[in-house]
């Protein structure tokens, strides 16, 4: 029977299994879908004869999941399933089997799907069952002691190790007495060919990982899991292991090398973990090979680093040798083989760490449970830890002591929080400095060098930036390329599409370290004039690419800023100034202007940077609608440019001083001081502050009706803009000008200059292409296509949204009339399901959909 309510509380759980049907439906699938109905068929009538409940959610594949409030009820409908299709009418040369597990517990119900070690003990033992048989573990097998269904008994079939479960289980067979089988020995875990040590906690996540590294073995028989101090490398090795134990006839035998400390102790260290003693008179790396030469086995070499040539050449000469033999070495860098299949640890999902931290944390302070309300909390306590499984464990044991809310605050100083790990482990492991720490002392003193002066970039760096600023009289640049390429190699840098990052955790002891040595001012201090060459390197027409490199860099030049606003204002001035453009265009306000407020309170006021830097503040007053602080900013920098005779500095403010009159509905100030602004850079001959004015201005008449005024102005300052090289910076003045045109008539020449606005404005990622996307929603509803107009609407208000933009009321009334009419052709609930598609669509999505619509001439939705 389907399920009705799943029932709750302490449930027998009954796992059944076809046996071969994967390669079944491999040779016949048309053939399988007929024996899969048949299954389904009897399945279901057997399990609601005999007051059972079918778990969808459980169902995976043939395997069907079915639970009972009574032992004696599960049991019996075992043998009746058993008797079912032993006695089925399949096809001609057919014969289908099925495989049943029975287990008794109480597991949690959440959303429809059981959860806990019930479940999971069931389909361990399910693994071990052959087809035809029926077994049960002791918990079940206890309840059906004294009320065993008819024609029925139980075959003790002795203790048995499951795999992944740290607690052997008494196995039972559930035999019919009509109809006795026997069976080969279940598949459990070889008792003896293995020296694996049962784990006492739960392995959390790494599915996906597992299933990789199961298909990775089969294709290379060198199988090196690499990664920073703490990732999780060998617990996943003894986990990927333990899953392969059938595998290897010989067994599977771990080989820990973390307490060997001498090279030419490293095939002792295997000898032993071989339990092989030494031939007198006969090198132990020969007796070695003699042992394994024909042998299936697997050996798990843990914690390579330290000897990673002595590990290298002992590896090779075993696989060079032992046709059968696979290794699984755990190491901090590769051991580089031919043949060697490299599998970088990732750090856990951050899912599968609040997992783990949930888990771990229950067993220090049972009770504990993630909750709606701290499941944030726990979220942002394992992303500071770079969702490390060693830090996330040193932090869950801390909650019996400490709040959560506490473990957060205290992170700041992690290395002193994140201690007293397991007093088995070796000592490196018990602190997350120990981890660190043993990985930085395998470094030569180049490397170390080089290691705690990257520690100062905060975010991704590119190998230029790194040769910019670590190398010195001392480093010479040429020489960074290897030393960075060497700490990749030995997981101390992530690597991605050439930027580099350390994560937080190691960054955190390099900084340490760059402190001890007295570096960290100089550093930081170099990394800054880095960034402000870079900031002031902009070419015409290459804006784009401009962009993008200082996005990448990002959070450095926020970091450097935030140090120099104690420690050299002067520096930080001049790297926000160069940032100015930057900010404005890729919409960082929030953070960029309490950076500047903090240069202004600590900075030289007689620097000539001072008025700038006003200027900037107000800029972003104005950028988050505070006016009067706006105001206030640019009032005193328009004070401090003419009373230093700064006239580029007098033609900004009174540009942005235009803008915010505008915004203050404030028109005649607008106009007079925008045309202020034009005469002055006219004046200077500043071509590029002129295009400025006209854009300013142009918008400005555009709203008072004076389209041709308009148009003229937008024009001109495009044409300024392609003769100085900067048509990439063309895109709003593009955008304003197509919608004049819109109004006069001019539909083909407004879709011209709308498509190449949002051309530009993709390759510049600039979100003010919400402006293009109003204006072409427009021009959609007047071309006839009602529901694309709205869903570009939508995508545009979206936009606009994101950047904390408000398109004024004006705006609003001109572009209304248009839109209305589209929602009137469409109605009500169809238009309201198009502008919510459209509020849905991301950046590019919203790029793609406005590109193929302008693209088609006339749009088709």
């Amino acid at each position: 029977m389907v399920a009705r309510g799943l029932p709750e509380g302490t449930l027998t759980f009954l796992l059944t299994d076809m046996v071969g049907s994967t390669k079944a439906w491999e040779s016949d699938p048309n053939l399988m879908r007929d024996v899969m109905s048949e299954h389904d068929r009897i399945v279901s009538e057997i399990v609601g004869r005999h007051d059972g409940v079918l778990v969808e959610s459980g169902r995976e594949g043939d395997s069907v999941l079915a639970v009972f409030r009574r032992a004696a009820d599960a049991a019996t409908c075992a043998l009746a399933l058993e008797r079912a299709f032993a006695t089925g009418a399949w096809p001609p040369g057919e014969q289908v089997q099925i495989r049943i597990a029975l287990h008794t517990g109480e597991a949690e119900l959440r959303e429809g799907h059981y959860h806990g070690p019930p479940l999971n003990r069931c389909a361990r033992l399910l693994a071990t069952c052959h087809g035809g048989q029926v077994l049960t573990t002791q918990a079940t097998q206890q309840l059906l002691v004294d009320q065993l269904p008819a024609q029925a008994t139980l075959w003790d079939l002795g203790n048995h190790r499951l795999k992944d479960l740290l607690r052997s289980e008494h196995v039972f067979q559930l035999v019919d007495v009509e109809r006795p089988a026997e069976f080969p020995r279940i598949r459990s875990l070889p008792s003896e060919l293995t020296n694996l040590p049962v784990q006492l906690t739960e392995f959390v996540g790494r599915e996906e990982a597992l299933r990789s590294l199961n298909e990775l073995r089969r294709q290379a028989r060198l199988l090196t899991l690499i990664g920073p101090g703490g990732v999780g490398k060998t617990r996943l090795a003894l986990q990927l292991a333990a899953e392969l134990t059938g595998d290897y006839r010989d067994g599977v035998w771990l080989v820990e090398l973390g307490p060997v400390s001498d090279p030419g102790l490293v095939p002792q260290g295997v000898a032993h973990g071989l339990d092989l003693e030494e031939q007198a008179g006969r090198p132990l790396l020969d007796t070695l090979v003699e042992r394994c030469r024909e042998r299936r086995l697997l050996l798990v070499l843990d914690n390579c680093e330290h000897l990673v040539e002595a590990s290298a050449e002992l590896v090779e000469r075993l696989l060079t040798n032992c046709r059968e033999v696979s290794i699984v070495a755990t190491s901090r860098e590769p051991l580089k083989l031919s043949g060697e299949q490299v599998w970088p640890v990732p750090a856990l999902t951050r899912a599968e760490a609040v997992r783990l931290f949930a888990e771990r944390a229950a067993r220090h302070a049972p009770g504990f449970r993630v909750s709606v309300g701290s499941s944030l909390l726990v979220a942002e306590i394992c992303e500071r830890l770079d969702d490390l499984p060693l830090a996330i464990e040193l932090a869950a044991a801390r909650l019996p002591l400490l709040p959560l809310e506490e473990i957060a605050k205290r992170l700041e100083s992690r290395f002193a929080l994140l201690t007293g790990g397991s007093r088995t482990a070796s000592a490196r492991q018990r602190t997350l400095q120990g981890v660190v720490e043993w990985s930085h002392e395998l470094l030569t003193e180049d490397e170390k060098l080089v290691f705690r002066r990257l520690a100062v970039f905060a975010g991704r760096f590119a190998l230029a930036d790194s040769e910019a600023v670590c190398a010195d009289e001392t480093l010479p640049a040429g020489a960074v390329l290897e030393l960075v390429s060497r700490l990749s190699d030995k997981s101390l840098l992530m690597t991605t599409d050439g930027q580099c990052r350390m994560l937080v955790t190691i960054r955190e002891y390099g900084l340490q370290r760059l402190g001890e040595a007295g570096e960290a001012d100089a550093l930081r201090r170099r990394l800054g004039f880095h960034l402000l060459g870079l900031a002031q390197a902009r070419q015409a027409g290459e804006l784009a690419s401009w962009l993008d490199r200082l996005e990448s860099l990002h959070e450095d030049v926020q970091a450097v800023i935030r140090w120099s606003v104690d420690n050299d204002p002067e520096l930080g001035m001049r790297l926000a100034d160069a940032m100015s453009t930057f900010w404005q265009l890729r919409r960082h306000t929030a953070e960029p202007r309490q950076l500047v407020e903090a240069l202004l309170e600590n900075g030289d006021v007689d620097s000539p940077l001072w008025p700038r830097l006003e200027e900037l503040a107000g800029a972003f007053a104005y950028l988050q609608g505070d006016f009067d602080a706006a105001r206030d900013r640019l009032e005193a920098a328009l004070r401090a440019g003419r009373a230093r005779a700064d006239a580029a500095l007098v033609v900004r403010v009174l540009n942005r001083t235009g803008l915010l009159a505008v915004a203050r509905g404030d028109r005649g100030a607008a106009r007079a001081t925008l045309e202020e602004a034009l005469a002055l850079a006219r004046e200077l001959g500043d071509q590029q502050e002129e295009a400025n004015s006209l854009h300013q201005l142009g918008l400005l008449v555009g709203t008072r009706g004076d389209l041709a005024s308009a148009a003229s102005m937008l024009e001109q300052s495009i044409d300024l803009r392609i003769k100085l090289g900067r048509r990439d910076e063309t895109s709003v003045s593009l955008t304003f000008l197509a919608f004049n045109l819109l109004h006069s008539g001019e539909r083909e020449r407004a879709r011209e200059y709308i498509k190449e606005s949002l051309e530009i404005g993709r390759a510049l990622n600039d979100r003010r292409t919400a402006w293009s996307l109003d204006v072409l929603a427009c021009l959609s509803a007047l071309d006839g296509q009602p529901e694309q107009a709205l869903r570009l609407a939508g995508a545009g208000a979206a936009m606009h949204d994101s950047i904390g933009n408000r398109p004024s009321a004006n705006w609003q009334a001109l572009t209304a009339p248009m839109l209305d009419s589209a929602r009137a052709a469409l109605g009500q609930e169809a238009a309201d399901a198009a502008w919510r598609a459209g509020r849905a669509l991301n950046f590019d999505e919203a790029m793609t959909l406005a590109l193929a619509a302008v693209g088609a001439g006339t749009p088709s939705g």
